[in-house]
């Protein structure tokens, strides 16, 4: 067991198996949990996230606690994403979105010579909202791959504006790289989050456990497991 364990452990490590799509995500999670594989579980947690996380998809392999946490992990992603998408909203510098203030069909001034009210061009706002908002509605029915699909998405927003010499000009400039700064701290938010420490280790003393041969009890005592928290 344990040959085959290490095993496993060093093809993980080096991306020996091809990611997994649809259900099958989720089944190595639930492989994974019940085998106390803790770094695959939190690799095959985050490959859940390229999926919607349904009853269809879970299929019968998961127990309800491990149920749970995935459950939980994927709403804090969900949250991380969020925040970083009204990040994008803020049009105060030094904030990246900054650039696109003086939209002349949005732009207005507090007095007829005072500066310009900071308000992001309506391609833009619409982009970020609604994606913020889909997220916050979708968080388990659709998959949280955001950061993969902004660019293509900033695209098809942008087209529908190219009469604007302002912003058109403001893509030519700064459009690619403000793109890339977009999937980067996308792709960051999501991957800062981790499993909970709490749930590792419950299976550290629960593969231990097994390893020294101590009894279950002394394990419930040692640490509380998540089934009864």
């Amino acid at each position: 067991m344990v040959s085959v364990r290490s095993f496993i452990h060093a093809e993980v490590s080096r991306g020996a198996f091809p990611a997994p799509s649809g259900a099958e995500a989720y089944s190595e999670y639930a492989i994974a949990s019940a085998e106390d594989l803790i770094p695959e579980m939190e690799s095959a947690a985050r490959q859940t996230l390229d999926h919607p996380l349904t009853f269809e998809m879970l299929g019968k392999g998961l127990e309800g606690w491990a149920m749970g946490e995935l459950a939980s992990f994927r709403r804090r992603c969900g949250d991380n994403l969020i925040a970083c998408l009204e990040s994008f909203l803020d049009v105060e510098p030094p904030g990246p979105s900054h650039i696109w203030v003086g939209c002349p069909y949005v732009s207005r001034r507090s007095t007829p010579t005072g500066p310009v009210v900071g308000v992001l061009p309506l391609w833009l706002q619409e982009l970020l909202s609604r994606s913020r908002d889909d997220l916050k509605l979708q968080v388990y029915k659709s998959p949280l791959d955001i950061h993969s699909r902004i660019r293509e998405e900033y695209a098809k927003s942008l087209q529908t504006h190219l009469d604007c010499k302002f912003c058109v000009a403001v893509h030519v400039k700064k459009g690619f790289a403000y793109c890339a700064e977009l999937e980067k701290r996308l792709e960051q938010a999501r991957n800062k989050v981790s499993l909970p420490f709490y749930f590792s280790r419950y299976h550290e003393l629960r593969f231990a456990s097994r390893r020294y041969g101590d009894s279950s009890s002394h394990l419930s005592l040692a640490y509380p497991s998540p089934r009864n928290q």
